[in-house]
């Protein structure tokens, strides 16, 4: 174990993409080797000292980021397995918590595998992956972390070791579950608040017959470390097509949207072959679109919203499905000039990069404000999306403050970013977002679809699960972590830990 006490040395540990100050810490420890996060975690919980796990630090609800205690870094342990073929269909790769995404895929696709989640941020660790279950832009046709974790080793807040096997430990009726560790059998009790049935990374997963593996994905730091993760991979598609829409009304945007999406899953209801089958569905509203306007003076002019979309292809059938992609851009009525087209993954990076920048441009500007952004990251049911989004827009009009929207329209999940100025336009964007909250929970909907609570959300989340909620939170944690020293004030405050 490396410990780093000097402050100009570990400064780098204190920021990550929230725009949240003050981060501090009494010293970063990083571990060289799994087996010292069992002795860090049993002598750090000993002393009641609480311990932020860090990973790269791309976070932007501040959950990686201590305010106290101290900090554990996972960085040096980045080791890739070799991938191991099941069948043709399904193959598994090994990774520790700090390898990054962007490796993890890279291996897989040099030896024709696909590690389907497509987080923004390729560069996060994969511990941090797993525990927000990060989605990305792929997330409707292929899910989010979740779906691909086929086994997790961990180190509890007492130092006690566990190898979690997807199918093997599921919650009774009663919410129960029961599991081995290296030192003895651990028994816990879900929480019985009620989430909605819908992509969702808010609280703790506790949804019928849970498996356990299942309840520490998403957990944001506070329930265990991840050390190690046995990852699913399937088959790498053979070509993409793809393309970025540009609309001049965002309403034949939403009805394309919503042709596509039904094209989709007709296909897969009835396992159609030279159908639309959609694997992303990125949306961009005209003030997203300006902000990088100057990166890209050819976007076309007078554009009120953009789509991305992106068409994975497995068999040799890429211009029958090219000619239907055409005929539903022309039913739309867009003309085929306001199209830029990829028909190969080189040309589509281009686009991957044109999507990415946006969130990058504000997190540029979030740092020379030295303001945190107001960002939702909300998601609702089908038929519910384009409620939540006039119900937005009205509340934009109103503030007067500075705004854009873009991100997962095919999982009715977007990320509407409210740039405040200053310390008083920050606190009425707060309160803006609690009414938007509000309104997703009316919805059905969730105020976190996949970046997690952090230290931000917890009066979004309280809007989801009430005061009877945060309080069973406080109750699950501490029975995994009797003296409550990991990640502390994720997901829920600290207050109702003591």
């Amino acid at each position: 174990m490396i410990i780093k006490k000097d402050k100009d040395i570990i400064q780098n540990y204190f920021e990550d993409n929230s725009g949240v100050r003050g981060s501090n810490a009494d010293f970063v420890a990083i571990a060289e080797k799994e087996e010292d996060i069992s002795v860090f975690l049993k002598e750090t919980s000993a002393k009641k000292a609480p311990v932020t796990v860090a990973g790269a630090l791309t976070a932007n609800t501040a959950s990686g980021l201590a305010f106290g205690g101290v900090v554990l870094s996972l960085e040096k342990l980045d080791r890739i397995g070799e991938i191991k073929r099941i069948d043709e269909n399904n193959a598994l790769i090994t990774a520790q918590a700090g390898a990054r995404v962007n490796d993890i895929k890279s291996k897989a696709s040099d030896e024709g595998w696909l590690y389907p989640p497509d987080p923004t941020e390729k560069n996060a660790f994969i511990g941090g992956n797993i525990a927000t279950n990060a989605s990305g832009g792929r997330g409707f046709k292929f899910g989010g972390t979740r779906d691909y974790v086929k086994a997790l080793k961990v180190a509890f807040a007492d130092g006690s070791i566990a190898f979690i096997e997807r199918g093997k430990y599921f919650a009774d009726k009663n919410g129960k579950i029961a599991f081995d560790t290296n030192r003895g059998k651990k028994e816990i009790t879900l929480p019985k608040y009620i989430l909605p049935n819908i992509k969702n990374a808010a609280g703790y997963y506790n949804y019928p017959e849970a498996d356990l593996i299942d309840v520490l994905i998403g957990s944001e730091g506070t329930l265990c470390v991840f050390i190690e993760a046995a990852l699913k991979l399937i088959p790498h598609f053979k070509e993409v097509f793809g393309g970025i829409i540009f609309f001049d009304d965002k309403n034949k945007a939403y009805r394309f949207v919503r042709n596509i999406k039904d094209i989709s899953t007709k296909t897969k209801t009835e396992n159609l072959k030279n159908s639309i089958s959609v694997m992303s569905l990125e949306y961009f509203d005209k003030n997203a679109l300006l902000l990088i306007k100057d990166d890209y003076p050819v976007m076309p002019a007078n554009a009120e919203a953009g789509v991305m979309f992106e068409q994975d292809i497995y068999e040799d059938n890429s211009d029958i499905l090219i000619e239907q992609w055409i005929k539903e851009i022309k039913i739309c009525g867009v003309k085929l000039e306001k199209v830029w087209f990829a028909s190969n993954l080189s040309e589509f990076e281009k686009f991957r990069v044109f999507r990415h920048r946006i969130p990058e441009k504000v997190n540029e500007i979030v740092k020379k404000n030295k303001v945190p952004k107001v960002g939702t990251d909300f998601a609702v049911p089908d038929g519910k999306l384009f409620e939540i989004i006039d119900f937005c827009e009205r509340e934009f009009k109103k503030a007067g403050v500075f705004n854009l929207t873009f991100g997962h329209i095919g999982e009715n999940h977007l990320h509407a970013n409210i740039i405040a100025a200053n310390e008083r336009e920050y606190g009425e964007c707060r309160q803006m977002y609690v009414r938007i909250a509000q309104k997703v929970v009316e919805l059905g909907g969730t105020v976190s679809a996949e970046h997690g609570i952090g230290k931000l959300r917890h009066v979004f989340l309280k809007k989801m699960i009430g005061e009877e909620g945060f309080k069973e939170l406080a109750k699950f944690k501490k029975s995994l972590d009797v003296n409550g020293i990991l990640g502390v004030d994720n997901i829920f405050p600290r207050r109702y830990l003591i």
